[in-house]
């Protein structure tokens, strides 16, 4: 696998996503909850430095970056907000501290909101029952 640093507009744009959706979650011991809103500036940092700590494992390297969060940045669709959280969770796992680092967390959460947000989502049945269904 070959791990690289995604671009500023990258992160800012999902960022502002999760912004606008109010994305949070509780971590830490004792919990805590982190709001994306309000706190744009150092998210977008912290997910900048998940992935430049797990290119800097892949490939021994000691680099630093930093960022400052545009608000003007890219708007995301719900689906183009769940890929470019994948392709950021993906580009971030490879250092060892990363399963379970409120980045991970944040950005597990960015995928769940948004999924919530794709169209059909609110009507589709939440229990499936016993009725067959023929396929069309």
């Amino acid at each position: 696998m070959s791990a690289f640093v995604v671009t500023d507009n990258h992160i800012n744009a999902l960022v502002r996503f999760a912004s606008l959706q109010d994305v949070s979650v509780y971590h830490g011991n004792p919990g805590k909850v982190t709001r994306v809103k309000g706190n744009e500036q150092q998210i977008a940092q912290l997910f900048l430095n998940a992935n430049v700590a797990s290119v800097n494992y892949r490939y021994n390297e000691q680099e630093t970056a930093l960022i400052e969060f545009d608000p003007r940045a890219t708007a995301l669709t719900p689906i183009e907000a769940i890929k470019a959280a994948q392709c950021l969770r993906y580009q971030s796992c490879e250092h060892p501290e990363y399963e379970g680092s409120l980045a991970d967390k944040l950005i597990e959460n960015i995928i769940f909101v948004a999924i919530r947000h794709l169209e059909g989502y609110a009507q589709a049945a939440w229990c499936i029952d016993n009725r067959v269904k023929e396929l069309a």
